[in-house]
């Protein structure tokens, strides 16, 4: 297997995990809030997001966007076909933008650490961070997508 393609199935395997995690996250436990009520929403992310996802998230956030940039890279300075080098660059360019999505929901989240549990002051902070995350998470998938297109075509 040449580099390139090792990068292209690294950078798609950690994407489509990212992918995964950040459509879990909006379809399924951010709508839980409303059910459960804010302040028990805050103590589960507490020991979720501010727990083990203090090192899973990051790792896959910065590993899912370095691989793709380093395959991108990769793809350029060897004069891979152009179409897979463009493919590349929208992927690389949705993981640039993914990682400023997040730098805007992250602290939000962090916040929740030393938050009061304080129902209107959560549900403000939670619904700010549903917000940024529908975004990140959009922008997420679309980047697992075009990186399997990428497959497809190299």
């Amino acid at each position: 297997m040449n580099l390139l393609l090792f990068l292209l199935v690294a950078a798609t395997t950690i994407n489509g995990l990212l992918a995964g995690l950040n459509v879990d996250t909006a379809l399924v436990k951010l709508p839980a809030r409303r059910r459960i009520g804010v302040v028990a929403y805050a103590t589960f992310a507490r020991g979720n997001d501010l727990g083990n996802g203090l090192l899973v998230y990051p790792l896959l956030g910065i590993g899912a966007a370095l691989l793709t940039v380093l395959a991108t890279l990769f793809a350029f300075v060897s004069h891979t076909r152009m179409e897979v080098v463009l493919s590349l660059s929208v992927a690389a360019l949705l993981s640039v933008l993914h990682a400023f999505a997040t730098s805007r929901a992250a602290p939000i989240m962090l916040s929740l650490k030393n938050a009061p549990d304080d129902e209107a002051l959560l549900a403000a902070k939670l619904d700010r961070f549903a917000r940024w995350h529908a975004l990140r998470a959009t922008l997420q998938v679309v980047a697992f997508f075009v990186l399997l297109w990428t497959l497809v075509v190299a």
